[in-house]
């Protein structure tokens, strides 16, 4: 059964599709020596800018709106799922399924006319929950069926925050969805933790920020991840980090480079292993 994982966060700018890409990728990578479904990872892209399916797989991310994920969300029965699993450009364990930005889009629109519509996303990942090992599901960072459909999916939440006095903002509107979501759908829905991001060490608002979150959410913030030139030129050269900035050498328990970038989400991904898989890192 597939841990499912959230990024979310009311707000845009804060680090929520890097995070997605480079958890999934970083997962993948370390996954890739087990056999079967537990060497496998999805990720779906809930966002109608599709940028996390850009880093994932250019130039195979769109589909027709019928082959692409708004058909699963909207359609009366939806299509096969299986049908529209495809492998990603730099992980052949890591798979996505295309999008179709005006079809998503038109999906925002109609699904609170919808009947079930806060649970699509859960019963259209139920099909494959026996496939993978982990699903991570970007968000778009507005309320709105979208968001409440990827939150209802999952187990675990993780929230990037950016570390500035605009990036704790959409907080207060996030809580609200999740208690919104425990009480109708999901009573065991998690927060996984809350991970600090675009961090500047000069700045010393982005210390102050950090010094609140640990006081406002204490033992649930993660470690930190610094603002990087190998992010940004990682995601525009349409890659993830560990991709973009690979490690010497390519063991399962090894995923990070020189690059502080990969470190940071390299250590992440431990995270998450020893929370929801700890056989695998004391093995």
């Amino acid at each position: 059964m597939a841990i499912t994982i959230t990024i979310a966060n009311e707000k845009g700018g804060v680090g929520k599709t890097t995070t997605a890409v480079n958890l999934a990728a970083g997962l993948a990578l370390r996954l890739a020596d087990q056999q079967g479904p537990a060497g496998r990872v999805l990720l779906v892209d809930m966002d109608p800018q599709g940028h996390a399916l850009l880093a994932t797989a250019f130039g195979q991310h769109a589909a027709l709106a019928a082959d692409s994920l708004s058909a699963l969300l909207i359609e009366t029965p939806p299509p096969s799922i299986q049908r529209l699993l495809r492998p990603s450009q730099n992980h052949p364990n890591l798979l996505f399924i295309p999008s179709n930005r005006a079809a998503m889009v038109e999906a925002a629109r109609i699904l609170p006319t919808l009947m079930a519509n806060e649970t699509r996303l859960g019963h259209a990942l139920a099909a494959v929950q026996q496939q993978f090992s982990y699903i991570i599901i970007d968000t778009p960072p507005t309320t709105g069926d979208l968001l409440i459909n990827a939150v209802v999916a999952c187990q675990l939440l993780l929230v990037p925050v950016e570390t500035s006095y605009l990036g704790v903002s959409g907080l207060r509107e996030l809580q609200h969805t999740v208690e919104a979501v425990r009480m109708h759908f999901r009573p065991d829905l998690q927060i996984f933790g809350y991970l600090p991001t675009l961090y500047e060490e000069q700045r010393s608002e982005s210390q102050e920020i950090l010094t609140e979150l640990e006081q406002r959410y204490p033992g649930q913030v993660l470690p930190l991840i610094h603002k990087a030139t190998d992010l940004a030129y990682a995601h525009s050269s349409h890659m993830d980090v560990f991709t973009y900035r690979p490690p010497r050498y390519r063991h399962s328990d090894q995923i990070a480079s020189s690059s502080r970038a990969t470190q940071e989400y390299a250590a992440l991904v431990e995270a998450v292993l020893q929370r929801t898989w700890p056989e695998l890192i004391k093995g």
